[in-house]
């Protein structure tokens, strides 16, 4: 939510914030400045829920309760979107350092990606 160029955080995004860094206070980064993947479940008890609502403001509540955490060290994220009863909703969330093939199949991809660009190139000259 925007006024006048002013990004004004909305009361239920900063509730969210709080208890979570309430449920996390006092756990140390272990991870320091090493790459790391997340893997995320989320349980909604509303079909229309984003998953992708989840993960922004869980990046900005980690950078704000660890001073080593800096969402460009996250090089894969696994997200799960699960249905639960009304009342019943929660967030999983594991963090590891990342898998050094989940790098490998990002790299394949980059490179699948750079030759589609290449052939692109070429058929337009």
């Amino acid at each position: 939510m925007t006024y006048r160029n002013k990004a004004i955080k909305q009361r239920q995004y900063i509730d969210y914030q709080n208890e979570l860094r309430d449920e996390i206070r006092g756990v140390e980064w272990p991870f320091g400045d090493d790459q790391v993947e997340f893997y995320i479940v989320a349980g909604f008890s509303n079909r229309a829920a984003d998953l992708d609502n989840v993960i922004k403001p869980l990046f900005d509540t980690y950078q704000g309760i660890f001073e080593e955490f800096n969402d460009n060290k996250v090089y894969h994220a696994e997200l799960h979107k699960t249905i639960v009863r009304k009342g019943r909703e929660f967030l999983f969330v594991r963090v590891g350092r990342v898998d050094p093939t989940k790098i490998k199949e990002g790299e394949t991809h980059s490179e699948q990606a750079e030759q589609l660009f290449e052939t692109e190139t070429d058929t337009s000259s």
